[in-house]
């Protein structure tokens, strides 16, 4: 979903004008150089870095502790450098360094040392890109001297490439379906910036394949969404909301003011839905549109939660069946038809299919021997969504797409062996891999689906916790300064409970149903840090930051 189409780019100058080539790929900034067996490292380029390697080791010296400081606060301002190529910046880098070190020989102030920090600090990151740019570069050579370079670029960026790189480009091709599906092509991940939150979460198992769907979009809505649903009040939504505002504006913690600034929101909304704010029910705006039972709004009873209970597993179910919709499409990409329509189509099926029967069964109060001659309504259809499905019709409408699925699962394995090795050794293997496969889906989509039941529990959780504390606001004001209090301790408790079961339901129950993480990282040739920025023109820039009193 995410994952940016990549093109194959070639590059050729004299080996004379490769370090000009190199200085526009650093300004171009979204090139993968590759390594064949054939390429070799320059040896110009290879000196080059062995000098901005010693000016980085120099660097580290003069700072001593004050770098670690400087990089886990990140208070150094962005400091340009401009020259007309690598040998001139790295030139620069060695005379400002020698320089700086001059000066901090002669016992600066506390004002000026912090400025030399700064200023070593950025040479020390700029250099370190020098470095890590001429390490990913390989050439060819031919016999009339040219040099070849080649990579990936965005195929978004093909223009861009060809106007900044003009003579040197040799083709830009379309991968081939062969270089699509090995490991070695990179994967460039690119989500908008609220989905990108979420990448933290989705890619804790490695980025995908170049193939292989990025999960980051359905995880940066799914996980809200269950957030919301298990810890949704009004009151916890504009608290967390307050605190992702203080901890965006007013500490480094940015990443989790945003990502509390979504999750909060969730849980307004949720709350708005439900009616609560801290455990106090009110009359939900929601319903005025959409009529909802009192098993989605706080006042439930005892007789709606097998009925919150259901609507759980109805979700997880629905979640799980999204994860072999992307595993199927996964599998289809990589050429794996069989696996694909025998495997996860087949499963898929089953999934959806056993769902139904067991809502039928539910709606006979476990009485099987009516489970086929009942005419009484599905509790669950009829007490949600108003709808007359008869118990028996949803039994026998479903029975047979299980049992299909079933047979299919059972063959799969032998089919596969069969048509990847010819043996009879590896097909009775298969055979009975096939038959256990018949007793463990069902038995593995029962524990997953059991996992989702905690939405609802934590549902119910949030309020009657949220019930107990607003029982104390009818003892005035010390009951109120008690019920904040004691806010503070459930919100705190059951909001840590709540993420560390949304994440559990998202890496362990779903991602691992699809999601290998085994792609390559889309690593370019960069101008660019956190402190540094490389440009490239006539002359050199001057720091504009000078340090008071002294000489450089």
């Amino acid at each position: 979903m995410a994952v940016a189409r990549l093109s194959r780019a070639t590059l050729r100058s004299p080996r004379d004008e490769l370090p000009v080539m190199l200085v526009k790929l650093m300004e171009f900034g979204r090139f993968h150089p590759i390594k064949r067996k054939d390429s070799v490292q320059d040896i110009d380029l290879l000196v080059l870095g062995s000098r901005a390697q010693s000016v980085y080791s120099k660097t580290g010296d003069l700072l001593g502790k004050d770098a670690v400081k400087l990089v886990r606060n990140k208070k150094a301002p962005l400091r340009e450098f401009k020259a007309r190529d690598l040998d001139e910046l790295i030139h620069t880098f060695e005379d400002d360094i020698e320089t700086l070190g001059e000066v901090l020989a002669y016992t600066p102030t506390e004002s000026e040392r912090l400025e030399i920090s700064d200023m070593l600090l950025s040479i020390r990151e700029a250099s370190l890109t020098v470095f890590n740019n001429l390490q990913k570069i390989s050439v060819k050579y031919d016999l009339a001297g040219i040099v070849t370079i080649e990579g990936f670029i965005p195929s978004s960026s093909i223009d861009d490439f060809r106007q900044i790189l003009d003579k040197y480009v040799f083709s830009v091709e379309t991968l081939t379906k062969e270089e699509s599906r090995s490991s070695s092509t990179p994967s460039l991940v690119v989500n908008r910036k609220v989905i990108s939150i979420f990448e933290d979460l989705s890619l804790q198992r490695g980025i995908p394949k170049y193939n292989e769907i990025d999960p980051t979009p359905i995880v940066a809505f799914v996980f809200p969404l269950f957030f919301g649903i298990m810890f949704g009040d009004v009151g916890h939504g504009v608290t967390l909301l307050a605190l992702s505002w203080y901890l965006f504006s007013k500490t480094k913690y940015i990443y989790w003011g945003k990502l509390l600034a979504v999750l909060g929101s969730s849980a307004l909304v949720m709350g708005f839905v439900r009616g609560l704010f801290f455990g106090v029910e009110f009359p939900s705006p929601v319903e005025r549109v959409i009529p909802l039972t009192r098993a989605l709004s706080a006042g439930f009873t005892l007789q709606n939660i097998p009925l919150i209970l259901e609507l759980a597993i109805v979700i997880g179910t629905f979640h799980l069946a999204t994860a072999y919709v992307i595993s199927f499409v996964n599998e289809m990409r990589s050429r794996d038809y069989l696996e694909a329509f025998l495997d996860r189509m087949a499963t898929l099926a089953l999934y959806s299919s056993i769902i139904p029967f067991g809502l039928a069964v539910a709606g006979t109060d476990l009485q099987l021997g009516v489970l086929y001659t009942s005419t009484a309504s599905t509790p669950f259809f009829n007490q949600l969504l108003g709808l007359q499905i008869p118990v028996s019709i949803l039994a026998k409408d479903s029975l047979p797409f299980i049992l299909g699925s079933l047979v299919v699962l059972a063959i799969s394995k032998p089919v596969v062996a069969y048509q990847s090795s010819h043996k009879s050794k590896d097909l009775v293997r298969a055979i009975g891999s096939g038959v256990l496969q018949i007793v463990a889906k069902p038995f593995e989509f029962f524990t997953n689906v059991l996992s989702y039941v905690r939405l609802g529990v934590l549902m119910i959780t949030t309020y009657v916790l949220g019930s107990l504390v607003a029982g104390v606001l009818a003892f005035g004001v010390l009951g109120g300064v008690i019920a904040i209090f004691l806010n503070i301790i459930v919100m705190s408790m059951e909001g840590l409970i709540v993420y560390i079961q949304d994440m559990r339901l998202q890496l362990y129950e779903w991602l691992s149903k699809f999601y290998i993480g085994t792609g390559t990282p889309f690593s370019p040739i960069i101008s660019n840090g956190h402190f540094s920025r490389i440009t490239w023109g006539e002359q050199p820039v001057v720091f504009s930051a000078v340090v008071p009193n002294s000489q450089f």
